[in-house]
């Protein structure tokens, strides 16, 4: 609670005329490396403070701040966060205070493919990707092209090597999906990069808001679908794509296959997560995962990752390109983090009694 009240106070002094009553702390956020907490206002009213622990997380609220400069005016059919306050009391990093998004985390185990939810989940998709390159780009954002898209997931598969503990099936698996350039023939648009069913938000059957903007850019439109090619969902993957693709009215034929590739990837990054910073049961829940994965690999059920010679599109089919190589170009990309389902923007709780002034 000691944490909470500290956050409270710098609340208050970033907004001192909202007459804060209540706190609540919120489940941490990048791995611990963001520190929050809900406020309540006089008149019942919501709102969460938010401070790094870290320079390197004071910087990733920083760029959240930014994109929702940006997206909050767009106008965009849900929900997102509206910076309200902001303070740099002396001794602390800066705490930002935000008007509280409603909603629950999103279970996919319990989605229903055929509901209107996962039609929600496509539209938004197609919403966010519907927003200017340009503007994103101008507002300072990076761009990725395809290139650049491969050079970067190589980079990522030689540290998952090093870590000696990906079963060598994955290792080809990925090698071969990324040697593949036609694959990646894609049309960068400007992505959120960090959905998950604890960012996107929903309330009776619509998405409600979306969380975590420090990740938005210009790339690969398939790292928005990458949650949704968990093990045992594709169905809702498939049915969020066909309302994405009637909302965009785009093909892009080797959308699900990249980000099936790219949800591997993420679970190979959860078990160097574990490693880097010591904690054996995240390893050992990586080693478990990724030595599942590789059997469906060797047993022939896992999904495909080569890139479609045709695709259904409008009641036709669309030929691929020649394969040309790309010339890749090296560039890091700093907003590709590693997100920690274990991490969440927690649904609305109960009012507490807990008093602070």
């Amino acid at each position: 609670m000691g944490n909470s009240l500290i956050l409270a106070s710098l609340a208050t002094d970033a907004v001192s005329n909202l007459g804060f009553r209540d706190v609540k702390e919120l489940t941490s956020q990048q791995g611990g490396s963001i520190d929050s907490a809900m406020l309540t206002d006089g008149d019942g009213n919501h709102y969460a403070v938010r401070m790094g622990s870290t320079d390197a997380a004071s910087l990733e609220l920083a760029t959240e701040v930014a994109a929702l400069k940006l997206v909050g005016s767009l106008g965009l059919p849900f929900k997102v966060s509206k910076v309200v306050g902001e303070t740099r009391a002396r001794g602390f990093r800066p705490a930002i205070v935000f008007d509280f998004v409603y909603g629950k985390p999103i279970d996919l185990g319990r989605l229903d493919a055929t509901g209107t939810l996962v039609e929600s989940i496509g539209a938004t998709i197609a919403k966010i990707h519907g927003i200017s390159s340009e503007l994103v780009q101008e507002a300072g954002f990076p761009e990725f092209s395809a290139q650049e898209t491969i050079r970067l997931r190589l980079n990522q598969l030689d540290r998952l090597a090093g870590t000696g503990k990906i079963p060598k099936a994955l290792l080809d698996r990925w090698s071969e999906a990324l040697e593949n350039v036609n694959l990646f023939r894609f049309t960068p648009t400007a992505v959120h990069s960090n959905l998950n069913s604890v960012n996107v938000l929903e309330l009776d059957g619509q998405v409600s808001g979306v969380l975590g903007w420090h990740g938005l850019k210009v790339g690969d439109p398939a790292e928005d679908f990458a949650w949704l090619a968990a093990p045992g969902v594709n169905e809702l993957m498939d049915a969020a794509r066909f309302a994405y693709l009637s909302a965009r009215e785009t093909t892009d034929p080797n959308l699900g296959a990249r980000a099936h590739l790219y949800d591997e990837l993420t679970r190979g990054s959860w078990l160097l997560h574990g490693i880097t910073i010591g904690d054996e049961s995240i390893v050992a829940d990586g080693v478990a995962m990724l030595g599942g994965l590789a059997a469906e690999v060797e047993e022939g059920i896992a999904p495909v990752l080569i890139a479609g010679s045709f695709a259904s599109s409008g009641g036709g089919f669309l030929e691929t390109a020649d394969d040309v190589e790309p010339e890749l170009v090296v560039e890091q990309d700093t907003h590709m983090t590693f997100v920690d389902d274990k991490t969440r923007e927690i649904e609305l709780p109960e009012k507490t009694d807990d008093e602070l002034f």
